[in-house]
């Protein structure tokens, strides 16, 4: 039987029916009908059951980033809560808000449990004591990287003498560079340049490490010192700062 079925009622036709041994059966028919109460008999659902949601890191608190849907097959009201100090909803909407900022070494990804309450209102006011029921579903909350910070150069090659041998080949090592961008993911990917007029000198980034090497001889009387011009590229399509998604540091070494 269903309650919202129209009008709350079923009507039924009922028969007795007497029979003897000796004589024909007697029968009489009446018209019954059942009017139904309402009663809190179903739990709240979720849909979709297990939803994602995603959260730029530099979100700031008071942020409203999606909403959780439930329903009642009761028709009763949802109360939404959550286990989360990072994360609130509101217990009526279902509306996800930030708390708290994200920190740099915060997690990129949170599984979080968000619970379902129905109030029972289907019950009211014949059966104030009625059954509440309730479920939960985890979220997924996705925090997306900003590219937010420049690269820098860590180990104070910048300003620096380098010194080697006229007679090094193609190819030798003359220093090593380290640079460092704190971004997270491919957002802290870090690629070295130089202009195109130092040519004589290349380099490829391997884990933040750069080794410069010749690209061919040296000739003494060509020049005998050299000013190396280093561009460090930080590149995303993420950038809150810059409208093509690039930071750059220049330095003299």
């Amino acid at each position: 039987m269903n309650y919202f079925s129209p009008y709350n009622r079923y009507l039924f036709n009922l028969i007795a029916t007497q029979s003897y041994s000796n004589q024909p059966a007697v029968s009489s028919t009446a018209i019954v009908q059942i009017n139904l109460q309402n009663y809190n008999v179903h739990a709240p659902i979720f849909v979709p059951t297990n939803p994602t949601f995603y959260i730029s890191e530099t979100a700031t608190v008071g942020t409203l980033f999606g909403t959780v849907y439930a329903t009642d097959a009761d028709n009763d009201g949802i109360i939404y809560s959550i286990s989360s100090s990072q994360f609130s909803i509101d217990s009526s909407t279902g509306v996800l808000q930030l708390q708290q900022t994200f920190q740099s070494s915060s997690a990129s990804q949170y599984l979080v449990t968000v619970t379902a309450s129905d109030d029972g209102t289907s019950c009211l006011p014949s059966f104030p004591l009625c059954p509440r029921f309730s479920t939960t579903t985890t979220i997924t909350i996705n925090v997306t990287a900003v590219n937010k910070m420049s690269p820098q150069f860590l180990n104070q090659i910048c300003g620096s003498t380098v010194s080697f041998y006229e007679g090094n080949a193609i190819g030798s090592n003359i220093t090593s560079i380290t640079a460092y961008d704190s971004d997270r993911g491919q957002n802290g990917q870090i690629t070295i340049s130089f202009p195109s007029e130092q040519s004589r000198t290349t380099g490829k980034i391997q884990d933040y490490f750069e080794k410069f090497s010749f690209e061919s001889s040296v000739f003494r009387e060509w020049n005998e010192k050299y000013r190396i011009f280093a561009i460090l590229y930080s590149t995303s399509t993420t950038s809150e700062y810059n409208s093509n998604g690039v930071f750059t540091n220049e330095y003299y070494i």
